[in-house]
């Protein structure tokens, strides 16, 4: 008896340092382009992400700077091989216009490992696959034209005639006096021709009404409006704004809360 719990106790104790040997397992099955599925502007993950985070990489996790060195687009996403700092590492996010020598924010990344592009018949060693590509001056007005943005889809776009709603202020009338409306709730009207979704739990939308379309006016807000809508909308003005990883402006209206929807 004493024979056979001692055999067992071994045995035990092996299965135990065994156990503690195991460290997180990467999985280097090859993949390729069309693996990767788009949800909501977001890459989700699948059995081939390693983890949610650059945790196990030398790039820790959270807010990146990078330098866009090599730009690959193709028909669904686009490749950079961007540095940061004295590193030099590939990210793959949804197809936009990038600009070589551009700097750009984003935060975290998905890893894949022995990733295949099969436009470019190459293999990835590792790529990171990156939500939200923003440009470090994106804040400002001329980053706005620098992006492939939708046009106003609406008869009454911006562009061709003024969005004038009754109750509602106009762009220029706040870019032109912003103290003047510093803090308080104002309502506008406006053709969205720009959404950042789902950053720091809001979503980012540039209005236009016709009145200073040189201004890029954001509002923040949980609420969805797809590009080309024209919408009216109330939120808070603030100055002065600046939310860090490229956030900052100087006016900005917060809390936007849909008024109407134009169909």
């Amino acid at each position: 008896m004493k024979l056979n719990k001692s055999i067992g106790i071994f045995i035990i104790t092996l299965l135990f340092a065994s156990s503690c040997k195991q460290g997180p397992k990467i999985i280097s099955t090859p993949v390729d382009e069309g693996s990767i599925e788009q949800s909501s502007g977001i890459f989700s993950e699948d059995n081939n992400v390693e983890s949610s985070s650059m945790s196990n990489s030398s790039i820790a996790s959270g807010v990146h700077t990078v330098t866009v060195e090599e730009v690959l687009p193709t028909s669904k996403y686009v490749y950079l091989n961007v540095k940061e700092g004295d590193e030099s590492f590939w990210i793959a996010t949804l197809k936009q216009e990038v600009q070589v020598g551009e700097t750009y924010f984003f935060r975290d990344g998905l890893l894949k490992t022995n990733f295949e592009s099969k436009e470019y018949n190459r293999v990835f060693e590792t790529v990171y696959l990156v939500s939200n590509l923003v440009l470090a001056n994106h804040s400002n007005s001329s980053a706005l034209s620098q992006n492939s943005t939708k046009p106003a889809q609406n008869s009454a776009s911006s562009s061709s005639k003024m969005i004038d709603q009754e109750g509602s202020l106009s762009i220029a009338e706040i870019v032109e006096n912003p103290t003047e409306y510093v803090g308080k709730t104002v309502q506008i009207s406006g053709a969205c021709v720009k959404v950042n979704p789902n950053i720091m739990g809001r979503n980012w939308i540039h209005l236009k009404d016709g009145s200073k379309d040189d201004y890029d006016l954001v509002i923040t807000s949980d609420i969805a409006v797809p590009e080309g809508q024209i919408v009216t909308m109330t939120g808070v003005v603030t100055l002065d704004k600046d939310f860090g990883a490229g956030y900052k402006y100087e006016i900005i209206i917060e809390e936007g809360k849909l008024v109407q929807m134009d169909q």
